[in-house]
């Protein structure tokens, strides 16, 4: 006998609704970075925001590798990553972790 139309349903079989990813992606200037979600809630990083120390606070949202790896694509052929090119990436890092 099938149960009538306007019947409950189980719960157990109702769909889930979609956990957040573990990971914020974003793209800049052709790279691909992963900031780890648990890592964009430190309330330590975002001090450091607010205390205008960006550079501790986007070394901290990206980790030690992702870094480095971007201080490298920015270096001029003296070796150094000029100024210019961290406004847009904290730029970037910020309307991430906002966005997600």
């Amino acid at each position: 006998m099938p149960a009538p139309k306007n019947a409950k349903q189980p719960t157990d079989r109702a769909a889930k609704a979609e956990a957040k990813a573990q990971f914020i992606e974003f793209d800049h200037d052709g790279d691909h970075y992963v900031i780890d979600r648990e890592n964009a809630d430190n309330l330590e990083l975002l001090e450091f925001v607010e205390e205008e120390k960006y550079i501790l606070a986007i070394r901290g949202y990206l980790g030690k590798d992702q870094w480095g790896r971007w201080k490298d694509a920015h270096r001029d052929d003296a070796g150094r990553v000029k100024q210019e090119h961290f406004e847009p990436f904290l730029n970037a890092v910020m309307e991430a972790i906002g966005g997600n």
